[in-house]
Formats: C-alpha cells, structure tokens, sequence
C-alpha cells in the first residue's frame, strides 16, 4: 500500500511526484544545525532502533541525507512544514523547530512499519519512501489530550509514555486534572509565611494518598501518588521536546475534598473532611465567607503559575452544584483575578463564563448551553463536547471499562470523527482548538487508558488537524486500518473496532482472571 496514502492526520497537500523512491541507506546522515538539531537528534534516536544504522547529525548535506532545515515558509503559522522526498535524500522545511517536529512525523509514517520495530539488523533496501512533495499546517493551533491523574495517578514515566504515543499524531497540548474530590496530586511547598496557619505539605501528605474505588474496576482502587514540585517541571521539560505544552487545572471551587480532608481551616466547622473514594461529583465546594479561601487558592495558583512553563492555567469551574449561585460568582470571579495575576491567561470549563473574564481568557465547553459560551466575545473556546471528545464513554454497554452518562453512542472511533468543532454559531477565528478528555474513575494502568483513547483520539487528532472540507469518515476508516499494524509493533493498546479492517491486532489490556500478567498491567483479580 502506498503510504502516502495512508498518513493521519491527513495532510493539507500530498502530491506524488514522477520519479524513483528514497531508500534510506546505511550511510545517511541527519542534517540539522542550530535549533533543529534536538529535532534530528529525536528522529536519528528513532531511526537508529529499527535500522541499526548510525545516523550521525551532520551540518552539511549530500546525496542521500535527511536534511532538516529552519527557513520561512511564505504561509501556514508556525507549526507548517513543508516536506519534499526524491531519489537523492529528504527535506523536510519549516519555521520552527515545532513546524519540524511535525513534519518528522510524517516522515515516520512515510516508513514501513517496521520502522517502528526495536530490531536494529533489518535488510538493506527495507527503508524505502515514495517520491513526494507535502506541504501542511494545522486547522487549529490547540490539539490537546486531557489525563485526569486525580481519579487514579499516573506517574511521570506513564505520562511520558502517553505523549509519546499523543505527538505522533500532532497533538500539542497535554492537559492535567490535577485536583479532584479523591486525590491532590501537585506538590505545594509550605510558604515562609501563612497567615491563617494552613500546613500546605498535608496537601499531598493526605490528598495524595486518595483514589475512586469501583467494584467494576480492574483492579477496584485507583492508585495514588503525587507530582513533586520537580517532577512537573522534568515532564514540561520532556512534553516541550515534543512540541507539547502541559495545562495545569486546579478545580475551583467544586470538585475539592481532597483539600478539605487535608486542610481543615477550608472548612467553615473547622474541621477536616473526611477521604472519598466514590466517583460521585458536584457534592463539596469551598466557602466564600472564609477569607482563608482566598488565602488558599493564592498559595497553590501562585506556586503552580511560577512552574509552569506554559501561557494557560485551568482553575476548572465546573459541576458546583452544592455552591450557591451568589457564592459561585463571588468565588469564581476571585479566583480568575488570581489566576490573572499570574500573568498566565486563565481556562475554565464552560460553567465559569458566568463571571466577568479578562479579554483573552479561554473557555473549554464541554457540556449544556454552547450559545452562552458562544455569546463571550471576549474568550477563546477550546472544544470539548461531551459527547464526541469525551474518551471515558463506553465503546459498547459491553465495554470492561469506561462511563455511561453521556447521552447518544455508540462512542467509537466515527462519533469522534463525524463532528465540526465549528459549530453553534462558533467560527474558527474564535476557536483556540479541541481537546479529548480521559476521564479516570474506571482506568487502572497506562494500557487500560490507551485502550479508551485509541482509536477515538486519532480521530480526534484528524479533527483539530486537518481541514473540514478534505475530511472523509470512509476514508479515515480505511487509514486507521492501515495504522494498526503501527501501532502494534510500538506496543499501543487501541480498542479493534469491528468496522475496521485492522492491518494487526493489538495487545489485551484486560487478561482473563488468573492468566500470568506484565507487571505493568495491574493486578487482574476475579
């Protein structure tokens, strides 16, 4: 099969030329000087698995190379690349290093599959791409993926893992739930200072320890765990090596018992809240006639803006529905000048665009009324409805794993693909990007969350990538067929969709009870 044919997301421009293919030799090297050489480095790391060819970075370049280039393209925004393979070597153009990362990408794809194989003794003449000439940039500059760590934690090297699965694709954009009614997973540090005598370390001493327990998950109970302060900057550092940047939310002022068990002054009895376990929402809420609140939401908005790499800071909003209207505003409205004064530019599920927001500020809609969010000149939105973005649905009743609330379904890789972010009256110019979220009440283990993100985040990459008008949902099917064999060989667990003809079947996340396991997968009780 030709694999120009078969890229996801689908390019802006793919013209096959006249001419014999490029077969990358044992003697290639990888041209790159000044900021596009982490860029090479990332591509001759992967290239060097599966040929076992050495690949060095050379600065100057003859027949044969792979030639990464930082010049102006004349249109496209700074993730464009243009991409053009002969018989003599590829170049692969583009303003930014993140218009390369992107095109590298393709690239990828433009290899047989094998090159995704950590074999290193393949035959000469396996590494073969057609002659081609690709031009492309993104429909909108925000394609993100969201982890709700707080249900049930993921580690660093597991977010690592879920990124370098998501940037292959050419999602930028990694948003993290950090905070939650079960669990508090960002380390605050214990200011010099604290008015109202608040002990910020319990925060993950005790919320940290938190996680859902469902007896239709496998294993039952989340696991807990929490970010150090250093932790967090290390996964900025990895993410923005691959053209992602990481949102932190912190959820305000509903969804918060995990601070309320750790810090009693948030509670207006003065006592601590009990842990929860239960994957109930919408049943705590902070005070608005605690001055200590607001003591409080400065502290953990101030520290985590001051290590946070990237412009965005989510202080959620969403489902406060034991918070009082008046109290709401008050709240929220307090909270948005905080996060402002950060100097990063403040996101907030749809429900906090009740209050007066800075021009600028971002909404991710999610659920209920678009128009009012639609009616917000002043913002930018991030889509995220729920009922073609959200990755916790079910695929079937039938599904081990994953939520039922969302009306409408089947939840597959078509309902996440059928759709136009620009819609309710939105236009693209108002529209920052989408956005997936993976929700965690029922995900134990990396496996069991790729399983629910695949294939329906590959859709959804298509989606915030590619324009409406080149967008096929037949010919996607065939595409996605084509990656399965892909993403097998990198050991991503996609749920097989019966409507796809798979070219590979993947791994099973959910071995049966007492079957021998990796470690990775959890404990399989029956």
């Amino acid at each position: 099969m030709n694999t120009t044919d078969t890229l996801i997301p689908r390019p802006s421009h793919v013209a096959l030329q006249d001419g014999p293919a490029f077969t990358l030799a044992a003697s290639a090297r990888i041209v790159a000087s000044g900021a596009a050489v982490p860029v090479a480095e990332q591509l001759a790391a992967l290239l060097r698995t599966a040929t076992g060819y050495g690949l060095p970075i050379a600065e100057t370049s003859r027949p044969g190379d792979i030639a990464l280039e930082l010049e102006e393209l004349p249109d496209g925004g700074r993730e464009a690349y243009a991409l053009t393979v002969t018989a003599d070597g590829v170049r692969l153009t583009a303003s930014t290093p993140a218009g390369l990362f992107n095109g590298t990408q393709t690239l990828r794809q433009l290899f047989p599959a094998a090159i995704e194989e950590s074999t290193g003794d393949a035959d000469a003449g396996t590494w073969v791409i057609p002659a081609v000439e690709i031009l492309d940039a993104p429909r909108f500059g925000y394609r993100g993926l969201m982890l709700d760590v707080a249900r049930n934690f993921l580690t660093v090297e597991e977010v690592k893992e879920q990124i370098d699965v998501m940037t292959q694709f050419k999602f930028n954009a990694l948003h993290l739930h950090l905070t939650d009614d079960q669990g508090w997973r960002i380390e605050i540090h214990q200011p010099p200072e604290s008015p109202s005598g608040l002990d910020y370390g319990k925060l993950t001493a005790i919320g940290g320890q938190g996680a859902v327990e469902l007896p239709t998950a496998l294993p039952p109970r989340g696991k807990s765990g929490f970010y150090t302060q250093q932790d967090y900057k290390d996964l900025q550092a990895y993410a923005a090596s691959k053209n992602v940047v990481v949102i932190p939310e912190i959820d305000l002022p509903g969804h918060v018992n995990a601070a309320l068990a750790a810090i009693p002054q948030l509670n207006p009895d003065g006592q601590a809240k009990p842990m929860s376990t239960t994957s109930e929402v919408g049943w705590s809420t902070l005070s608005a006639d605690l001055p200590v609140t607001y003591e409080f939401v400065r502290e953990v908005l101030g520290q985590l803006a001051a290590i946070t790499d990237g412009p965005y800071l989510h202080i959620g909003g969403d489902e406060a529905h034991v918070t009082g209207h008046d109290d709401y505003i008050t709240m929220v409205q307090e909270f948005v000048r905080i996060g402002a004064e950060t100097g990063k530019t403040v996101v907030g599920w749809n429900e906090y665009a009740a209050v007066d927001l800075p021009e600028g500020s971002v909404i991710q809609y999610w659920f209920g009324d678009l128009e009012a969010t639609v009616r917000r000149a002043d913002a930018t939105v991030i889509m995220s409805p729920a009922a073609t973005t959200y990755l916790d649905q079910k695929y079937s009743p039938e599904s081990p794993i994953g939520l039922e609330w969302v009306e409408g379904g089947p939840f597959t890789w078509a309902e996440y693909y059928n759709w136009d972010p620009a819609q309710g009256g939105l236009h693209d110019e108002q529209i920052l990007g989408i956005e997936g979220p993976l929700w965690t009440e029922t995900v134990r283990n990396n496996q069991q969350a790729q399983w629910l993100l695949y294939p329906r985040a590959i859709s959804l990459a298509e989606v915030g990538w590619s324009e409406q008008e080149v967008r096929n949902a037949g010919d996607f099917r065939r595409r996605l067929g084509a990656l399965g064999e892909r993403l097998a060989k990198q050991g991503v667990v996609f749920q097989e969709a019966p409507d796809v003809d798979w070219s590979a079947k993947p791994a099973d996340p959910f071995p049966a009870p007492g079957a021998p396991v990796s470690p990775e997968y959890g404990t399989i009780e029956a």
